[in-house]
């Protein structure tokens, strides 16, 4: 008689622990479908602002914390976000911001100038590796009117002084408060979305903030979440974010390869948008700080005659994307699409002829995994330049060994190397460091029109008049042109994918993730 009364017992507690747990589990579940994920090929390596040390760190520091501009998530134009004017001052060498009053961290404590003047020192701080922190040397100092507006001091006239202002802003107070270890594990923002968890090498978790955005800047779209949680999850190989996005089990891929598009195409499951309007920049520098041999215009001419862009669009990308032909990228100030080079062999072979080049000998070719498909690329080009007489021998190297190499002078380098750019609007950053001959990453210190060049690139970062700064940039290309110290290749489109619970529209000329807070869930 014992027996049965244990078995009813045990009914009883199974039942009542079944009552308890369903609950949690239905919100578990809840929250799992109120959770957006993202895959991305690159860790982040850190929420910090004040530490931030790659591109790939953006997107969830951006979430987290309000710059003083952001980009139009429709247009990609600039427009002010804690910032609500700009005034230019003395012709540039100082820009006075009102800052809208309504906005706070998500400790409750309003953003003030404060915190402006603070998050700028602190970018700028040597100990804190920040990758902003050598633009930042622009800034002199950064005066305090009131609690809502500060004035920005330039050491001279900044005319790319708005790829400044979008850096998010940290709390004072907080950072004060708690220190920089409690700082750098539990961030704290103003955006949208706040911290909830981070998983090194795994993802990080972030939460839409009750009630915010807390106050409407002029022109900015308002938000509305139809999702919970925002999970961004590290999934370096490639056809494992693929396979996850066909699963479901991630809701958003970004830089999509084109031969894998047939793939996705066949699951109905998947939606798949393109954009040419994302910065892309990928060509070979030439590098005669390894081999003076590199200096030579007519191989340079050459070199830039033999290779045929189109085909490599085609054949490697699938037709996604486009030749260029210039130091710009498709979405930047510069960028003349007037410009091109004819694909043409026997021209090729005539400049070589005429070129100091030995037959026979060999020129270091270095790739790196950087570049989307770079052993195609890199094959294809050595084909077309031993088509017209130029030998070239293949080198793969681990990208961060590639810069070392570039920086030191390192002749291991070789003669020419395969690069991307991912850009920006502005020419400004990529001309200082890779153009300018006093630039450790300068591939060409000793051009011939150096002191032209340097001076060109030093006035159109002081040039406040667009136009005139425009015509400056033109003749540092027109310069570049004629050297033909190195070739451009091609741009490709932004490919990304999503499941048909979700839509997202990537922003026009951003090169990172940008606005994800306004993906819609619609299932």
């Amino acid at each position: 008689m014992a027996r049965p009364r244990m078995h009813k017992a045990r009914i009883l507690v199974v039942f009542a622990i079944a009552v308890m747990v369903l609950p949690a589990i239905t919100d578990a579940l809840a929250a799992d479908d109120a959770t957006i994920k993202v895959g991305m090929r690159y860790d982040i390596s850190t929420l910090n602002m004040l530490e931030m040390k790659l591109g790939s760190d953006i997107p969830a520091i951006l979430l987290m914390n309000q710059g003083l501009i952001v980009p139009h998530p429709e247009t990609g134009e600039r427009i002010g976000l804690l910032a609500k004017t700009f005034q230019v001052l003395e012709n540039g060498k100082k820009i006075k911001v009102e800052m809208y009053q309504g906005a706070r961290f998500h400790t409750g404590d309003p953003v003030t100038a404060h915190d402006v003047k603070f998050t700028y020192a602190e970018c700028a701080n040597p100990k804190n590796s920040n990758m902003m922190a050598g633009a930042l040397d622009e800034i002199e100092e950064i005066e305090i009117v009131d609690d809502y507006t500060l004035i920005f001091h330039f050491w001279e006239a900044y005319a790319p002084w708005e790829e400044l202002m979008w850096i998010g802003i940290c709390s004072k107070k907080y950072y004060e408060k708690v220190g920089p270890d409690k700082f750098r594990s539990h961030p704290v923002g103003s955006g949208s979305l706040r911290f909830v968890e981070r998983r090194i090498g795994e993802y990080v978790l972030l939460e839409v903030a009750d009630g915010y955005p807390l106050y409407s800047p002029k022109g900015y779209p308002g938000e509305s979440y139809s999702f919970k949680y925002l999970k961004i999850m590290t999934i370096p190989d490639d056809m494992t974010r693929l396979a996850m996005l066909e699963t479901g089990e991630l809701d958003l891929v970004g830089e999509i390869l084109p031969h894998q598009l047939k793939r996705l195409n066949g699951n109905k499951h998947v939606k798949i948008k393109k954009s040419d309007q994302v910065p892309s920049l990928i060509g070979i520098a030439c590098l005669p700080n390894t081999d003076p041999l590199m200096m030579d215009r007519n191989l340079g001419l050459a070199i830039r005659h033999a290779i045929n862009r189109q085909e490599i669009v085609d054949k490697i990308f699938l037709g996604e994307g486009y030749p260029l032909y210039l130091y710009a990228t498709k979405a930047e100030l510069g960028h003349d699409p007037s410009i091109a080079y004819a694909y043409d062999p026997q021209r090729a072979r005539e400049f070589l002829a005429k070129s100091s080049y030995k037959k026979g000998m060999p020129l270091t070719f270095t790739y790196t995994s950087m570049v989307p498909n770079a052993p195609l690329v890199a094959a294809l080009i050595q084909k077309y330049l031993q088509q017209v007489g130029i030998t070239v021998k293949l080198q793969q190297l681990e990208e961060g060994t590639a810069a070392t190499y570039t920086r030191n002078r390192d002749k291991r380098l070789g003669h020419m190397r395969l690069y991307q750019w991912p850009g920006s609007r502005d020419p400004n950053l990529r001309l200082w460091l890779s153009v300018l001959s006093t630039s450790d990453y300068a591939t060409a210190t000793n051009r011939p029109r150096k002191a032209e060049m340097d001076a060109l690139i030093l006035a159109q970062t002081r040039e406040m008049d667009k136009a005139k700064r425009a015509e400056l940039i033109r003749q540092i290309h027109e310069i570049m042109e004629y050297d033909a110290i190195g070739t451009r290749l091609f741009g490709l489109n932004m490919i990304y994918g999503m499941s048909d619970r979700v839509d997202y529209t990537w922003t026009p000329k951003e090169p990172y993730y940008p606005h994800l807070q306004r993906i819609q869930l619609l299932k």
